[in-house]
């Protein structure tokens, strides 16, 4: 249950904030939205060049732009509106004229300590009627007769946990009576099938005579409008309701039973409202299939095409088996969709800024918090593209996790996707527009490595070394640029960690390297998970875990539940889908490690790499010279999580050449498949000389700047890609 937001233990310390976009062009603007205890900040717009402050390596290296901005801004907390509900927008008909019958299932996943509201027709100061969940879970309901006062009826049986249960309030405005019925379920978390077994039970209690009192405020499904703050809302239940349906009518015993075993809506001219929830789950919309069109819509990403209360129990079965299975809505109380936050300032990038990774940088004399996003250029200005894996960004943008808690004394409020909600299940979407500590781009994970924004600045600190002209791109525009967008440069480089993809991309890379393009691969955990974006609000990324794949019980969709809402496409693992990383790239996951030891990991060369055609790639290496056995990210370029030429894959054409590999007993195998542990460099030649270079690793580019950037691990990645760009298009790489 959440209980206290406050976000650090010491006084002071709190500065958050997010941009509403990544992706900026130039001469395009971005709003910051920041929220903190009340300061003032100083404001400084850079671009970033390197993260890291380790002594042993180059250090904090960021440039301030010259561009018109605020230099301070007044900071003030913000509040966030958690947790999801339905809103049926106020129609004369939600408000009966005489006698009614409301009913649905509900299926708690939380203990209730408080107030949850099941379905409300509640304003901020009236209201007409509501059942709730409620104390030590109970069911109770109110009426009121002038929109002030309620009379309450309590049914008598406990609403167990993690089984769905049937409740239906009758009221006949003529005798003022009152019914409150019941089918408690029993316990069956594995399935969540409703239970057929549990008897109806019936509450009744004399009420006032006369119709309930009609406000024109919405009714409501999971939580109620807040009375203390404008738009905000609280009562928040967590679980899900299924089959709500409203009657002009005081159904009988016998029609309320009949409602509690029939597994298709009903269909009636007393309909009021009758909500089909497994209808439009790509969208937020909340259909009415009764005469009276009373349509709403889902807030704050409630989970869609969820299991309801009469589904088959199958656990393979997908949404578009049988929709009518899915005729529900998934509710937490820590659900977002958008924090919401008034813009601080809007900055107008610069027509002539190079494209990089820029931030925010805001300081007070207690507190630093950097706003990243990244500058894109209206069309190519070099020859090589460097797509910064922001959909892993996102996954793990919330420091709450381990994998990217930033220690600086501040937890994040919202969640990441390596997070769980309160009821403990997992996360479905994941909203770039929230505020996050995670991408601190001086933010190391001293205990389990950079992954995210420092690692990519890793590699743009070496190319500015280097002197190589490119332009950097955000997942989300590879996913609505595609091959047109890639095809416009000679070589793509990939990030460290660009392990969450959508089919958009998946696509273009595919249809970029069968076509002649050139890939350096720097980076493990390749295209990895399937993602999906919402096609209504782009800033929400789905992401169901399912099948193979390495990850705990925690992180699993439920039972049923395997099919993104936003795009109905099968989660889980590319290779689910039959479409693996190692087709694309020529490796896939295979090892993870995170220590850092004093006789750290490295590379070392096969027979295969001594062939002629390769040395382009070791020129200037010693021949039996260990590489990468130094870093700065977990001190070696063989670590976190790292990839490799799958022999299995079977692969159609020439297959990858394993040029170097990384063993050691301290590898950890990924859960599922169970695979020998281990990290490749390889090159696999493309048609029409195109190539794919990857150095398997997130830790490679937190060697680059090693030793000044003279070290091996610097010089493999200069001589390939100075002849991924320097090769003209068509030629051959290996030759």
């Amino acid at each position: 249950m959440v209980t206290d937001r406050r976000i650090s233990p010491i006084a002071g310390l709190g500065l958050e904030g997010y941009s509403d976009k990544l992706s900026v062009k130039l001469a395009d603007s971005v709003k910051l939205m920041v929220g903190g205890p009340t300061n003032e900040a100083n404001l400084d717009i850079v671009r970033l060049i390197h993260g890291d402050e380790n002594p042993a390596g180059p250090g904090y290296k960021a440039k301030s732009v010259d561009w018109s901005y605020p230099k301070t801004l007044k900071i003030e907390q913000q509040s966030i509106n958690y947790g999801s509900f339905i809103e049926i927008p106020h129609d004369d008909s939600l408000n009966p004229s005489s006698n009614f019958t409301i009913a649905m299932w509900f299926h708690p996943t939380l203990t209730p300590t408080g107030w949850h509201s099941l379905a409300a027709k509640w304003g901020v100061d009236e209201f007409s009627y509501g059942l709730f969940y409620a104390g030590d879970r109970f069911v109770t309901a109110v009426l009121s007769h002038d929109g002030k006062t309620g009379e309450w009826l309590t049914a008598r049986e406990t609403a167990h946990t993690d089984c769905w249960h049937f409740v239906a309030l009758t009221y006949d405005s003529i005798t003022g009576q009152a019914s409150l019925y019941q089918r408690v379920g029993e316990s069956s978390s594995q399935t969540e099938t409703r239970s057929s077994s549990g008897e109806l039970s019936k509450t009744t209690k004399q009420l006032r005579k006369g119709v309930v009192f009609p406000v024109t405020a919405p009714l409501y499904f999971g939580a109620l409008p807040d009375s203390r703050e404008e738009g905000k809302h609280w009562a928040h239940f967590t679980g899900k309701i299924g089959h709500p349906v409203l009657f002009s009518t005081s159904l009988s015993e016998k029609d309320i039973t009949k409602l509690s075993r029939q597994r298709d809506l009903p269909m009636s001219s007393d309909l009021l409202g009758c909500w089909d929830l497994s209808v439009g789950v790509d969208t937020s919309c909340v259909t009415d299939v009764s005469r009276n069109s009373n349509h709403g819509r889902v807030v704050n990403m409630a989970d869609r095409a969820v299991t309801g209360p009469f589904w088959s129990g199958m656990p393979s079965r997908l949404y578009t088996d049988a929709p009518r299975d899915y005729n529900a809505v998934y509710f937490h109380e820590d659900d977002l969709e958008d924090a919401g936050w008034k813009s601080s300032c809007e900055i107008t990038v610069a027509n002539d800024a190079k494209s990089g990774i820029y931030a925010a940088q805001l300081s007070t004399k207690s507190d630093e918090v950097f706003i990243p996003f990244i500058v894109s250029p209206q069309s190519p200005t070099a020859p090589i593209a460097h797509i910064i894996p922001t959909f892993t960004w996102q996954a793990y943008a919330g420091n709450r996790s381990v994998y990217s808690y930033t220690e600086d004394g501040v937890l994040d409020s919202g969640l990441s996707l390596y997070n769980v909600h309160s009821d403990r299940s997992m996360l479905y979407y994941r909203t770039r527009l929230q505020p996050t500590r995670a991408w601190n781009p001086k933010a190391g994970f001293q205990n389990w490595g950079a992954h995210m924004i420092t690692a990519n600045l890793y590699l743009i600190d070496w190319l500015e070394e280097k002197k190589f002209s490119y332009d950097v791109y955000t997942d989300e525009d590879l996913h609505l640029g595609g091959e047109e967008l890639l095809s416009q440069y000679a070589c793509v480089i990939l990030g460290s960690h660009p392990e969450y993809c959508t089919q958009q991309m998946i696509d273009a890379i595919s249809s970029y390297t069968n076509n002649g393009g050139r890939i350096l691969n720097l980076g493990g955990n390749s295209l990895y998970w399937v993602v999906s974006l919402d096609k209504e609000r782009p800033h929400i990324m789905e992401l169901r875990k399912g099948g193979e794949g390495d990850y705990g019980p925690t992180y699993q969709p439920r039972p049923g539940e395997a099919q993104h809402s936003t795009t109905l496409e099968l989660g889980g693992l590319w290779s689910r889908r039959r479409i693996s990383p190692a087709q694309l790239l020529g490796v896939e996951f295979c090892a993870s490690v995170w220590r850092d030891t004093e006789t750290p990991d490295g590379y070392h060369r096969t027979k295969e790499s001594y062939d002629a055609r390769y040395d382009f790639i070791f020129e200037g290496i010693e021949n039996d010279s260990v590489i990468g056995n130094f870093g700065l990210n977990l001190g070696s370029a063989v670590g976190f999580e790292m990839d490799a030429v799958h022999p299995h894959q079977g692969y159609t054409d020439t297959p990858p050449i394993v040029l170097a590999e990384a063993k050691s007993a301290d590898f950890s195998v990924p859960r599922q498949p169970p695979i020998s542990p281990i990290s490749h460099i390889a090159i696999w030649p493309r048609p029409y000389g195109g190539a794919v270079f990857s150095a398997a690793s997130v830790t490679w580019t937190g060697s680059l700047a090693h030793n000044s950037y003279n070290n091996n691990v610097s010089k493999i990645t200069e001589n390939v890609l100075r002849r991924f760009i320097e090769t003209p298009e068509g030629g051959d790489i290996i030759s």
